[in-house]
C-alpha cells in the first residue's frame, strides 16, 4: 500500500461574480501541463435547471517526481446558481457566465505508489528504515514542492477571477 502524506487538506477558495468557466479551466488546465503534471479527471457532474445550472469538477493533476516518489494536487470546483450573460467590451459581445465558484484544494506526497516495496516484511522494514533516514531530505524536497505548486496555482485562479472583470 502506497502511504500519502497530505500536506495542505481543504485550502478554499469562493468568489462570485462574472467569470469565463471555459477560459478558467483552459488556465488551470495549461498551467498544470506546463509543469509536467498529467491530468486525472475524477468527477465532472452537470446540473441544469430552467433558469440556473450547477456544475461540479474534480480533478487530481499528478507529477511522478521520481521511480519511489509522486506528488497530487487535488482541486475541487462547484459553480453553483450559473446563469449565461452577455457583456459588451470593447464593442465586442462576449458570452460569459455569472454565479459562484467554489474550490478547495488538497496536496500529496505519494511514495512507493507503485507498491514495489511491500510485496514481503523485510522489504517493508528496508523501505520504512531508507524513508526515515536515508530519504528523508529527498521527500521533504518533494513536500516543498508540492505545497509550492498547490499554492501557485491557487494564486493563479485568484488573479484569474480578479482580473477578468467585466
Amino acid at each position: 500500500m502506497a502511504e500519502v502524506r497530505t500536506l495542505i487538506d481543504g485550502k478554499s477558495l469562493s468568489y462570485e461574480g462574472v467569470f469565463n468557466i471555459k477560459e478558467l479551466y483552459k488556465i488551470i488546465d495549461s498551467w498544470f501541463r506546463d509543469r509536467g503534471y498529467d491530468k486525472q479527471e475524477i468527477k465532472n457532474w452537470e446540473d441544469v435547471s430552467e433558469n440556473e445550472k450547477q456544475i461540479v469538477l474534480e480533478i487530481i493533476p499528478y507529477k511522478k517526481v521520481s521511480d519511489y516518489a509522486r506528488i497530487d494536487i487535488r482541486v475541487f470546483m462547484i459553480f453553483s446558481k450559473l446563469s449565461e450573460i452577455d457583456v459588451e467590451k470593447d464593442n465586442v459581445k462576449y458570452k460569459v457566465n455569472k454565479g459562484r465558484a467554489e474550490f478547495y484544494f488538497d496536496a500529496y506526497v505519494v511514495t512507493d505508489y507503485e507498491n514495489k516495496w511491500e510485496t514481503k516484511p523485510t522489504f517493508f522494514f528496508i523501505k520504512n528504515v531508507f524513508d526515515k533516514f536515508i530519504y528523508r531530505v529527498y521527500t521533504s524536497n518533494y513536500d516543498g514542492e508540492a505545497i509550492r505548486d498547490c499554492t501557485e496555482v491557487e494564486n493563479e485562479i485568484r488573479s484569474f477571477l480578479n482580473m477578468n472583470r467585466f
